[in-house]
């Protein structure tokens, strides 16, 4: 009996509108594929009963229509299809070795790099070829890739991946996700990267402990979408569908979509392009997606005395999570609250308060330390040690002050007193010629167009950044800023010298305000 198939993608558990049903059969009543979204013989004769392709099946049916397909809607033989189709490894997917899966799902195989002179088609056409084949067959869990081995990880049965990098189809280059609109990547970024624990996945990074931030995490603006993270989760239940498919799903959110249709290739440093959760690093945000069963209506041809007969058969698709694209969101709503909050810790809402959360938990505080310069604000000049920037010229020194919008020189000395670390010389009069600023901060802070309170003042500033202005100077030409000045009196040995050992300010640093 030969078959003629004739495509009516069911796919349920979508809601259908019947103005939405009337709409799609004005258009293709006569079509040899049409979409509907739900598997009842109500919604299907809506689009069938009066497409010529089907009306002698219809005819030759022995129950009234309706009841007819609803049969086949419900039949539990076809419930049963995708469940009872026999495991395919995961290994026959790339047919590379294992060594070759593990490297694409690190984001290290010439998969994610691109063969120089061998288009994405020749080298991983194997990709829409096995989809097809995927189609109605269940796919292994790759256990064997420590990326997925769910008797060490995958505890929240939830695997992720994350793309930071797209490659151009047509030369093969790679670049940054944001940087891949040259060929407009149909999948836009739509996460922050805010942390990459090392010591997750050490076989990724090739580093067994630490930490690399990467969002700011001190304001919502500072986000800029730098990956595309997309994942699923699937059920305790061994025969529910988002078990029994996990595999497949991870082939379609990892190769087929992600890479083959949308030519996303990388992931973050140090961290699994794709992996269990547990592996993966913290991001703000990851779409979902889980698998569906899909159910196709087809006639069969007269042959002899065989009347036509109406067969429905059973296909997977891939589909958001119900109307919800956030994994998180997902998650909870078919989770314990337990898990769910600790997936929440992972896929996080915002890098802005899961990096500050885990710096508090370091015992670490954000901001800059008392010591650091800003360069975007500040011109270094001359600095020791740690603290080191080669010397500028007089003559550079001398322009750089005239160009400084608040004519203020500032000292950082991590080896002084509390009082003498962070010092604001600021001049109140010009400069004259025979003033050498350079050597003045360096080894002869005298008083020669150099008094305070008429030629400049004096403040520093402590370590919550209160400012302190100072009262008393004292002047010497064997010695640099600023001497034995003081916010109330003598303070010695606190002094600059690149000629005299007779110093506390062994690392220092000098800047110019721009």
């Amino acid at each position: 009996m030969k078959v003629a198939t004739l495509s009516l993608i069911l796919s349920c558990p979508s809601v259908i509108t019947a103005a939405s049903i009337r709409g799609q059969k004005e258009k293709q009543t006569h079509a040899k594929s049409v979409n509907i979204g739900e598997c009842s013989g109500a919604a299907i004769l809506l689009l069938i009963q009066e497409n010529p392709h089907f009306s002698e099946a219809l005819h030759a049916l022995d129950s009234p229509a309706e009841a007819a397909i609803d049969e086949l809607c419900n039949h539990r033989s076809l419930s049963r299809t995708l469940q009872d189709t026999e495991s395919i490894p995961f290994s026959h997917v790339t047919a590379r070795g294992r060594q070759f899966d593990k490297n694409y799902f690190d984001g290290g195989s010439d998969w994610n790099t691109g063969l120089a002179g061998t288009s994405k088609e020749t080298n991983a056409g194997r990709i829409p070829a096995v989809a097809s084949a995927l189609s109605s067959k269940q796919l292994s869990w790759p256990s064997h890739i420590v990326n997925f081995d769910d008797s060490d990880s995958c505890q929240l049965r939830t695997a992720m991946c994350c793309f930071t990098k797209a490659q151009d189809p047509s030369t093969g280059v790679v670049s940054n996700i944001n940087d891949a609109t040259a060929f407009q990547n149909a999948i836009q970024p739509n996460a922050d990267v805010c942390t990459v624990h090392l010591d997750r996945s050490p076989q990724a990074g090739h580093v067994t402990n630490g930490k690399t931030y990467y969002s700011d995490g001190r304001s919502v603006e500072d986000e800029t979408k730098d990956a595309y993270c997309t994942g699923f989760f699937w059920s305790q239940d061994q025969d529910d569908i988002s078990t029994q498919y996990r595999a497949n799903t991870l082939f379609h959110i990892s190769m087929m979509d992600s890479f083959y249709n949308n030519n996303l290739v990388g992931g973050v440093p140090g961290a699994p392009m794709c992996g269990c959760v547990e592996q993966m690093p913290v991001v703000s945000h990851a779409n979902c997606v889980k698998p569906s069963q899909a159910r196709r209506l087809s006639v069969s041809s007269n042959s002899g005395d065989d009347k036509p007969r109406l067969l429905l058969d059973a296909s997977l698709d891939f589909v958001p999570c119900e109307e919800e694209e956030s994994l998180v969101v997902a998650f909870a709503a078919a989770n314990n609250a337990e898990e769910a909050e600790a997936l929440s810790k992972i896929v996080t809402g915002s890098c802005v308060d899961a990096v500050d959360e885990d710096l508090t938990a370091q015992s670490y505080k954000r901001g800059s330390a008392w010591w650091h310069a800003d360069e975007e604000s500040w011109i270094p000049i001359i600095g020791s040690k740690f603290l080191y920037h080669p010397e500028m010229s007089a003559e550079d020194v001398k322009a750089a002050f005239e160009t400084s919008s608040t004519k203020t020189i500032r000292r950082i000395c991590t080896s002084c007193s509390p009082s003498h670390r962070d010092v604001y010389y600021k001049r109140l009069t010009a400069v004259p010629d025979s003033l050498d600023l350079l050597n003045m901060l360096k080894d002869s802070f005298s008083s020669v167009d150099n008094i305070l309170g008429t030629d400049f003042t004096i403040s520093s500033k402590d370590k919550n950044g209160s400012s302190t202005p100072w009262t008393h100077c004292e002047y010497s030409d064997a010695r640099g800023f600023p001497y034995q000045c003081g916010p109330d009196g003598t303070v010695t040995k606190q002094w600059t010298s690149t000629k005299s050992g007779a110093t506390y300010a062994k690392i220092y640093a000098y800047y110019i305000e721009k």
